[in-house]
């Protein structure tokens, strides 16, 4: 199958060309045709594919990518069917482990399992690619400072790493943090894909103000064999203004807790720790138990002396 060079999507009267590829990835072109088989990749081989033809300035270009699956869809042309099915780099949202794909063949969108062995075909440009970059949110809105905005990074978790949800949210819009964690900004949700299966990343957020000097980061969501909650996130570093993140995929911290995806939930806002009443913090009590410990320490340690 040959590829249309330049296509605009319908649904945007202002979006940017996108440039597909000649031929599917695996093929050759040759003249006004395509030879040979596509190759048959994973999901994650297909982010990867991407990348390769970037290292390799594919057609002279390095910002190739997998579409999402509202450009895949655009190409779909009945009158002229393909065949087989095509990756786009959209996760389904019920099972991440899943992505949606589209069947040259009858137009059909369906997700499959990120393991399956489909075709890619890749593209550029395109208004999603206007922001910032795909390691970079855009300025986001703070819904609890109107006029505010906020913006966040990720580094690592290779060249495909990217978020593709971010939004900060209102506190409300949680369940209550604990009495005695007071959270000092908008909660940042957000999710990672394309990232190197059980690889680390680094997402550093930016508020506009400086954060409470000894804030802590807290997470609401799940750890491995507990049901989500709050808890202060160990692996954080507040300074200034700026809260860095070092998260593992599949580990404590990211809220599907799947190793093998590729894909990073989060959700968590700095926070400040309440004192007790008086300012003083409460001196530990030793229980009954202890109590009769340490005073058969204090008289063991008598007989020594009269020894």
């Amino acid at each position: 199958m040959k590829f249309l060079v330049v296509a605009c999507l319908a649904a945007s009267a202002h979006a940017a060309p996108l440039q597909w590829d000649a031929c599917a990835w695996g093929q050759s072109a040759s003249g006004s045709t395509c030879t040979g088989a596509p190759a048959a990749l994973t999901w994650q081989q297909a982010l990867q594919a991407a990348s390769q033809a970037n290292a390799a300035l594919h057609q002279g270009q390095a910002d190739w990518r997998v579409p999402n699956r509202t450009e895949l869809e655009s190409t779909v042309d009945l009158s002229a069917p393909g065949a087989g099915a095509f990756w786009s780099s959209t996760s389904y949202h019920p099972a991440p482990a899943r992505a949606w794909t589209v069947d040259f063949g009858d137009g059909a969108t369906s997700p499959a399992d990120k393991t399956a062995a489909l075709a890619l075909r890749l593209v550029r440009g395109g208004d999603a690619y206007q922001l910032p970059g795909p390691a970079a949110t855009p300025a986001l809105s703070l819904p609890g400072s109107p006029g505010q905005t906020a913006q966040a990074t990720v580094a690592g978790g290779g060249g495909t790493c990217t978020f593709t949800s971010a939004r900060f949210v209102s506190a409300a819009g949680l369940p209550a943090a604990p009495a005695h964690v007071t959270l000092a900004a908008d909660p940042f949700e957000f999710i990672l894909d394309g990232c190197t299966p059980g690889g680390t990343v680094q997402v550093t957020i930016t508020y506009p103000q400086p954060l409470p000097a000894g804030a802590q980061f807290w997470k609401h969501g799940p750890r491995p064999g507990q049901a989500a909650s709050w808890y202060a996130y160990p692996h954080a570093a507040i300074s200034g203004s700026t809260v860095v993140l070092t998260l593992t995929d599949g580990a404590l911290g990211d809220d599907d807790l799947d190793a093998t995806n590729g894909r990073i939930v989060d959700a968590g806002a700095p926070a400040a720790m309440a004192m007790p009443a008086g300012g003083v913090e409460a001196i530990p009590t030793l229980s009954q138990w202890g109590v009769l410990l340490l005073s058969g320490l204090l008289g063991l340690a008598a007989l020594r002396r009269r020894a």
